[in-house]
């Protein structure tokens, strides 16, 4: 096939069958107000030089509008953004000339400029001015070799362009090159680096990451799990396995359609082929004999392979509406960005209908930001959250309520419960995941010979504190920390008014906890062992357990829980270490490991699984054995899902050392905000420890401050307030931009205390008090 075969539009053969094909597979798939974000605009003369006339040598809006809707009919795409035609040997500045003024006659379209490496930035910038492109197209053939499928991306997209980008947030299409494309590691460095250097330029990599063989994306796209301004087209990719692995690592707000057109008007597909690929076009293959479908038009090819792709997925119609438009128009500032309204009014309607408009206490948007704070997510992958109104944000706040130790969506995790979904949750049999769970917390924490399995953290609690019961013959429990809802540990508030004020919220009513329970629970402050020493004096032949949480915020004093462990056993009481919300953050299983005291019994929840419901209880034989006297079943203990999570994901962390990473993070955010309150001139502190960071204001309306703190930094993208939980998806520069974001905060913050107006500046509405968790 020759250029002119290419790319002069009377050489297309587009014919009814076409057209018939599109209406019956793709017509009610493609949206009908979709944008292209991948399409050339040319004039043959640019680009030609055979001597040849040409019928009709621009093709632009017109003439691609008119090809397009021969096959694509009434959903054919009106606007889009469009680019010359790179060859080596094209007349750039003509080509760029012919489509800025393409652009500038249709108001929906955009267009992007051809560069060079040895372009003058000067010009670049002026013609950028002057012609109202919004980024760059860049491609091999410009490198200085002879061989430019052998370029490195940095030998065609110059440094100065990337500055460039980065100060204007302009969009720079690649096709990169090398033989493995994405999975080449000199391509995934490149890419990170640089999208990490130059954090405003906006990295658009075409072909879905060139996965014309689909492995080269499907192996590396993990590499790219977090960069905020890598994106990526569909252009001219005719398999659904690169596409599939983009949405499944970045989500759908990263990737856009792209019809690549010319390519989408020829006869003829791209496939993977061994560790290459290959494009065979109509000529290529004789199929007047092949009773199995004539050659397909490369763009209807496409598309049917992007549709299986959100087949695949499960891709709802606000999905397609993403990748086929919004994406595109919103990165180009074409759309506007969107706002909170419709969260905010998702919101008011779940308090019509829910009591308490969520079911986590620590999840209502009114202990954060009322009227601000979204409360619900459509996508989290990574450290990254995408509210239902289409926003995104960088969660600097509770990590998932400390569940996500690994980050949201950690795709070995993932990979695990989509192969337990896929081959059923839910049967008759119970998975052997339970055995191999069991195997590994018992091979991790030495001294425990047994373990038993729930779903949540509050149903770990209750089940220990009935197996210790069971155990003991005895009632009565001593409590030191939040151990969950149930009437168990709420029945320490029916013996004194806020007896639990120190563990859990402030003036919590017991209401509904049945009054015969009065008596049976009782606290007692971390590093207080002379409290310890009054209840055991008062209550010790009845005290069946002491529950506590080996830490949190502080470590133990010297000999404290030492202590505990001794008392327990004198008393003939079981100790209990909830894990639930510090375990694996200090150290690989339970923080009592750090501190070489063994429990009798110790429950996990949250990151044992990473988000997914799990919850676990393991313990000595003498102690665990009681369980099988107690009637301790639940239909939902025995699905698949959670086990199968909680392998992977202590798998994981037995591989990779979580909790140093948390400690880097969390100690560069505890500096960034320390920073923050010395350059405004705050008082600020910090509190906790690295891996579970509390952030407070020292100033008598510190509640208000931070409800402003949050609200604004919301508008910068991130969900951030009294306390961060890092995960491994945290990066250092995730807390570099929470840092140039808080200045901005900082300084408004500063003027409103100078003015005193900081109600009026959050509408009259602090945040609600928090949780009040004073264990160590």
């Amino acid at each position: 096939m020759t250029l002119r075969d290419f790319a002069d539009p009377s050489n297309w053969s587009i014919t009814s069958e076409d057209l018939e094909l599109f209406n019956r597979r793709l017509a009610d798939f493609v949206p009908p107000d979709s944008f292209d974000a991948h399409a050339h605009w040319y004039d043959l003369r640019h680009i030609i030089d055979d001597g040849k006339p040409f019928e009709n040598p621009e093709v632009g809006y017109d003439v691609m509008r008119r090809s397009t809707k021969s096959w694509m009919g009434e959903r054919v795409i009106k606007d889009g953004l469009y680019f010359g035609w790179p060859l080596r040997t094209v007349d750039v500045q003509g080509e760029n000339r012919f489509v800025a003024d393409q652009v500038n006659a249709h108001p929906g379209c955009r267009g992007l400029m051809l560069i060079r490496p040895n372009d003058d930035p000067a010009e670049v910038e002026r013609v950028l001015d002057a012609d109202g492109f919004n980024g760059f197209k860049v491609y091999h053939v410009f490198a200085e070799r002879e061989d430019t499928f052998s370029s490195d991306q940095g030998e065609f997209l110059p440094e100065w362009a990337w500055e460039l980008a980065h100060q204007r947030g302009l969009w720079i299409t690649m096709h990169m090159v090398l033989p493995k494309a994405l999975s080449d590691s000199r391509n995934l460095k490149y890419i990170q680096e640089q999208c990490r250097r130059w954090p405003g330029a906006n990295l658009v990599l075409a072909h879905a990451a060139r996965g014309f063989n689909a492995s080269h994306t499907v192996d590396a796209i993990d590499g790219l799990r977090g960069l905020d301004n890598a994106y990526f087209d569909t252009s001219a990719i005719c398999e659904p396995a690169a596409f599939e692995a983009i949405i499944r690592a970045t989500g759908t707000t990263r990737l856009m359609y792209g019809s690549d057109f010319p390519v989408s008007e020829l006869r003829g597909t791209a496939f993977s082929i061994g560790d290459g690929f290959r494009w065979v076009y109509e000529q290529d293959l004789d199929w007047d004999n092949w009773p199995h479908g004539g050659c397909p038009l490369a763009g209807i090819q496409s598309l049917l392979a992007l549709k299986q792709a959100f087949q695949t997925m499960a891709l709802n119609d606000r999905d397609c509406e993403r990748i086929f438009s919004t994406n595109a128009r919103q990165l180009l500032g074409i759309a506007p960005a969107p706002t909170g309204t419709l969260v905010q009014e998702q919101y008011a309607r779940a308090k019509e209908i829910i009591p308490g408009g969520t079911q986590l206490l620590s999840k209502r948007p009114e202990m954060f930001a009322p009227d601000h704070w979204p409360a619900y997510y459509e996508e989290a992958i990574g450290c990254e959250i995408v509210d239902t109104s289409g926003r995104k944000f960088i969660d600097m706040s509770s990590g998932g309520i400390l569940a996500a130790i690994l980050g949201f969506a950690d795709p070995d995790v993932n990979a695990a419960v989509i192969r337990r979904v896929q081959f059923g949750s839910m049967s008759t049999l119970q998975t052997h995941d339970e055995v191999r769970l069991a195997e590994l917390l018992t091979e991790i924490h030495p001294w425990a010979d047994m373990a038993r399995f729930v779903r949540t953290g509050g149903e770990a609690a209750a089940v220990a504190v009935r197996i210790a019961r069971a155990s003991t013959g005895r009632e009565k429990v001593a409590i030191c920390g939040y151990h969950g809802w149930h009437d168990w540990y709420l029945a320490a508030n029916l013996t004194e008014d806020d007896a639990l004020n120190g563990h859990l919220l402030p003036g919590l009513e017991p209401n509904g906890v049945p009054r015969s329970l009065r008596g049976t629970a009782f606290p007692f402050r971390y590093n207080r062992l002379d409290e310890l020493d009054l209840l055991i004096q008062e209550h010790g032949d009845d005290l069946a357990a002491i529950i506590m949480e080996p830490t949190r915020h502080v470590d133990p004093e010297p000999g404290f829980l030492e202590g505990v462990r001794e008392r327990a056993t004198r008393a003939g009481a079981k100790l209990i270490f909830d894990e639930i919300s510090i375990g694996w953050r200090l150290c690989l299983g339970g923080a009592h490991l750090k501190f070489g005291v063994s429990p009798d019994l110790a429950i996990f929840a949250k990151a044992i699984s990473n988000g997914f419901a799990m919850g676990a209880i393991v313990g000595t034989q003498q102690t665990m054995s009681a369980a099988e006297g107690s009637f301790i079943s639940s239909a939902y203990w025995t699905e698949g899902i959670g086990p199968a999570a909680a392998v992977a994901a202590i798998e994981k962390m037995q591989r990779t050392d979580v909790p140093a990473h948390l400690a880097t993070i969390g100690n560069l955010q505890r500096e960034a905000w320390t920073k923050l309150g010395e350059e405004a001139g705050i008082l600020v502190a910090t509190g906790g420890r690295p891996e579970l960071t509390l952030n407070v204001f020292e100033h008598p309306d510190a509640n208000a401050l931070m409800t402003l703190f949050t609200t604004r930094m919301l508008d910068h993208g991130f969900l951030t307030g009294g306390y961060f939980n890092p995960t491994l998806a945290h990066e250092p520069r995730h807390v570099d931009a929470y840092f140039e974001a808080g200045r901005i905060v900082f300084n408004e913050i500063a003027e409103a205390i100078q003015h005193g107006d900081v109600m009026e500046r959050i509408g009259g509405k602090p945040k609600h008090t928090m949780f009040s968790r004073l264990t160590g």
